[in-house]
């Protein structure tokens, strides 16, 4: 695995965790042959990660209750002065900004974490601790690290290298935040670059804009067609029926839905967009991934 510079201010989301194995799904795979694919897009929170809220965490529902900071086994000055209130205060803003940016456009905006965190502090009497970035980034990331722990899905980073190996393009649509990128470092081993066409990586903090909004699938589209791949070319991971699923679908991608973790596992059966959605393929680990893709 590969390691975090402990200086930096994104350490805590990998630095203070503790290992974790998934949890059966009780859905059995369904395999089938996905050729010809030349390039694989996958989601990051429940299907490269294990992640212990099934989403990133801070900037969809932190929680409102003393209970729910708990995860931490490591002492932050600003976890140990928040408050109930400071955590009211951060929902507040979140709720504030999506309704803000709702619109028939952008039926899911998203925030910039940092930017709650900067307001939040300013709005606490912690107008010194905001007006320091590298101060906030570690608030926002020891926060996450207590709401959201992650641990690397079992053979998600060999998987990625194995595809990288024959020759597939590799790809990220996925709703994130500034600590993400360390935590897919973390999971394949190696830097962003390393690994994926930055091109074919797209996170909603960027955009502003979180799935399953069609922003970043057509922003997608449009780059992997720079690169002459079509849509039907292409497959998307995730773990979601709609946030994935149907948004990738939706764009003309392949899909494989990534049933691999009871946690972070979204059927949606009551959503009428997934009423009579299937994916092309069910995983259930990572490696069956290579089953349905036989390009060498």
């Amino acid at each position: 695995m590969r390691r975090v510079d402990p200086r930096s201010p994104l350490a805590a989301v990998i630095e203070h965790r503790q290992p974790m194995q998934p949890i059966p799904t009780g859905v059995s795979p369904r395999l089938v042959s996905l050729d010809p694919i030349r390039a694989v897009i996958i989601d990051i929170y429940g299907t490269l990660v294990i992640s212990g809220s099934g989403d990133v965490g801070t900037a969809k529902a932190p929680p409102s209750n003393e209970l729910a900071i708990s995860g931490g086994d490591f002492q932050s000055p600003i976890l140990e002065t928040s408050t109930q209130s400071q955590r009211h205060l951060l929902r507040q803003e979140i709720e504030r900004i999506h309704s803000l940016h709702k619109s028939q456009s952008n039926p899911r905006p998203e925030v910039e974490i940092l930017d709650v965190w900067r307001t939040v502090l300013m709005q606490t009497g912690r107008g010194a601790v905001a007006d320091q970035p590298d101060a906030v980034a570690r608030a926002a990331a020891e926060y996450e690290a207590c709401i959201n722990p992650t641990w690397p899905m079992p053979g998600g980073g060999e998987v990625i290298e194995e595809l990288q190996r024959r020759n597939i393009r590799l790809g990220i649509v996925s709703n994130a935040q500034v600590f993400t990128i360390p935590i897919v470092e973390q999971a394949i081993g190696g830097t962003l670059a390393s690994r994926f066409d930055l091109d074919l990586c797209l996170f909603s903090n960027r955009y502003r804009s979180s799935k399953p909004g069609t922003l970043m699938f057509d922003r997608l589209v449009t780059a992997m067609r720079r690169s002459e791949i079509e849509p039907h070319e292409a497959v998307y991971v995730g773990n979601d029926m709609l946030n994935d699923v149907y948004a990738a679908s939706q764009a003309g991608l392949k899909t494989a839905l990534f049933a691999g973790d009871a946690r972070s596992l979204r059927l949606r059966e009551d959503h009428p967009a997934c009423a009579d959605l299937s994916p092309d393929v069910v995983l259930t680990e990572w490696a069956q991934l290579l089953d349905c893709i036989k390009t060498k």
